[in-house]
């Protein structure tokens, strides 16, 4: 498939991808401690990736709301997830957990709206205009 024709449709794929890393980043976040992989690297670094992935893909699937919703939008989750985590057998919570997650929000939102977002725009062909109507 040529670049042009997934360019065409980024809006569907950008969405379609952030909602399958937010469900990633839920069922992780929900998994008992011995159940949940683990990359060898520390948790905040976990959070901080996985954040700054999920919160520019979803940045660039969702252009209309402003970047601090975007951003306020992963805190709150990641707030609700670290509390839901004192519940789960073998996880722990943390504010360091909910810093390196918002953190990492943040860093993905600014990544996808002022470098990748202009870059997309840049190589994406303008929509045709239909017969008949003004250019």
């Amino acid at each position: 498939m040529p670049l042009s024709a997934i360019l065409k449709h980024q809006r569907v794929a950008w969405t379609a991808l952030s909602v399958i890393l937010w469900a990633v980043i839920i069922v992780l976040s929900l998994l008992p401690g011995q159940e949940r992989p683990h990359t060898g690297y520390s948790g905040n670094l976990e959070h901080l990736v996985a954040y700054v992935g999920t919160a520019g893909v979803t940045a660039l699937a969702f252009r209309s709301v402003a970047p601090v919703w975007l951003v306020l939008s992963f805190a709150g989750a990641s707030a609700l997830l670290e509390i839901a985590q004192l519940y789960i057998p073998g996880r722990s919570s943390g504010l360091d957990n909910l810093l390196a997650s918002s953190i990492g929000a943040t860093l993905g939102v600014i990544a996808a709206r002022w470098v990748a977002q202009p870059l997309l725009d840049r190589w994406t062909p303008p929509a045709p205009v239909p017969p008949g109507e003004p250019d």
